[in-house]
């Protein structure tokens, strides 16, 4: 207990001493602050990009829901890589080429002036926001529920622990910190995820590896291993809508942002490759093996809540000295994933919200000022919204996140590839569609036995398109700046 209390310490101490060496470094700018200075190369990127997604998440919810309900989860995973490489591919390098023209700092603010409607980049502001922070409190989720089995503290001490450094690491230093420090939180958490993985399977499982556990679950628990699954969770309907939420991920605000944040053009050209070959083929096949193979096969008593535990638990029970190792690459994942988040979450409340709305004079070392004190302010909302209501860390992400992220996608998107969507379109899709999406919640009928995020955003798709063939045109100026000049942008020769 004693060294685990350390070496906890140690690496808070370590996380710390990060962010303060990136507020040295830093050029103290907001574009600095927010955007890394518009300078990440193709390496610190593809960290950047894939270990925002890979959170405490990625080791908790994600396997622990299929611990529960076999294989079909994996589709979720498919979507949402396809969905990123999609995003890289196609609404990436328009979104980065205008926001460095005309220096936006926030993709609310482009949409803002795409469609010509102030009052948008408020409304966008606002709906994002209410789902970014809940998914904050997954990540402080993660690290108490890790904790608890590791050191048999509450819940509380463990969100409270990765709280206190993950606000001193962002407040220091900023976008340049999260994103760098993200290559050695990567790596730190691969290499322990599939570290871990290789030793229960040498310790557990001697005589065939996966395939002696797949052959105890062909014995025990058939269904483990293939959908539905042995709940019936993953019906046919289940799987298109989990493979499409997946897919919407591309509209994930804290992935959007680091577009922006790339040195030049040519990144993307190779990272949507990397993130498909690396990310979807190789990263997550780890907590599907663990998730869905390894654990039910090895712990099948865990059910309900606690298969959220399942890969902890079981690394613990075969590699009890393996356990705080595990914890720390978590951590590193979780911090890694809630920082941009946070950084996501205080641009959008400093930089559209109270520069775009109530102190649109404020000097660029205000907004520094005001983005840092939103931070501290988030990350302690989070964490009461954490403690005051502890949900499924799996299902929060699929649910609840995805679907409300999902809502700005058509203006999004259609923004940057649509020259004749406009903001009443845009107002009109957006609104209705979350609005639908939070009845949702309260009344289930309105759902078909669907799955959240299709109503919803079927809905949004076509009040997006209908209203803005009513309505008037975007300007020539809106034009110009938006599709001709970025078209002009992309094409030249690179500098």
């Amino acid at each position: 207990m004693t060294l685990n209390i350390v070496v906890l310490i140690i690496f808070a101490i370590v996380i710390i001493y990060i962010g303060a060496y990136g507020y040295k470094i830093s050029a103290k700018t907001a574009e600095d602050f927010m955007l890394a200075s518009r300078a990440l190369g193709v390496l610190v990127m593809f960290f950047f990009v894939l270990f925002a997604i890979s959170s405490a998440w990625t080791f908790y919810g994600y396997p622990g829901y299929m611990h529960m309900h076999g294989p079909g989860y994996v589709y979720f995973i498919w979507g949402a890589v396809t969905g990123f490489t999609c995003l890289f591919f196609f609404v990436g390098p328009r979104l980065w080429a205008v926001t460095r023209m005309n220096r936006y700092i926030s993709p609310l603010e482009a949409l803002g002036e795409r469609y010509e409607m102030p009052a948008l980049r408020f409304v966008l502001a606002i709906i994002l926001l209410i789902y970014i922070v809940p998914y904050i409190c997954v990540q402080l989720l993660g690290i108490g529920v890790g904790l608890e089995a590791l050191t048999g503290f509450p819940v509380l001490y463990g969100a409270l622990y990765f709280t206190a450094i993950m606000l001193a690491f962002i407040i220091l230093g900023g976008m340049r910190t999260v994103a760098w420090a993200n290559v050695l939180f990567g790596l730190l958490y691969a290499l322990t995820f599939f570290g871990a993985l290789v030793g229960v399977i040498m310790v557990a499982l001697p005589e065939g590896g996966i395939m002696q556990a797949v052959d105890i679950l062909k014995e025990t628990n058939p269904e483990q291993l293939s959908v539905p699954g042995p709940h019936g969770e993953f019906t046919s309907v289940m799987l298109i809508g989990t493979i499409i939420v997946g897919f919407l991920s591309l509209s994930w605000p804290h992935i959007v942002i680091q577009t922006m944040t790339a040195r030049d053009k040519a990144i993307f050209k190779y990272l949507p490759i990397l993130l498909l070959v690396f990310g979807g083929l190789l990263f997550y096949t780890v907590p599907y093996i663990f998730g869905a193979i390894i654990s039910p096969a090895l712990m099948p008593e865990l059910t309900g809540a606690a298969a959220d535990n399942a890969v902890q638990l079981t690394i613990m029970e075969y590699l009890p000295g393996f356990g705080l190792v595990a914890i720390l690459g978590v951590a590193a994942a979780a911090i890694s994933s809630a920082s941009i988040q946070l950084m996501t979450s205080s641009i959008f409340m400093a930089r559209d919200i109270i520069h775009g709305f109530l102190k649109p004079d404020m000097t660029e070392r205000s907004l520094v000022t005001w983005t840092r004190v939103v931070v501290a302010g988030l990350v302690f909302l989070s964490l009461g919204l954490a403690m005051w209501n502890p949900t499924a860390l799996g299902l929060y992400l699929t649910d609840i996140a995805t679907p409300g992220f999902a809502q700005w996608a058509p203006a999004l998107i259609g923004g940057i590839l649509w020259k004749r969507g406009t903001g009443w379109g845009a107002m009109v899709g957006t609104v209705a569609g979350s609005v639908y999406l939070i009845a949702s919640f309260f009344i289930p009928q309105l759902l078909f036995d669907l799955h959240p995020v299709l109503p919803s955003i079927v809905i949004n798709i076509v009040l997006y398109v209908v209203v803005s063939l009513l309505t008037a045109a975007p300007s020539e100026e809106v034009e110009t700046k938006f599709f001709d000049e970025v078209d002009e942008y992309l094409s030249a020769p690179a500098e």
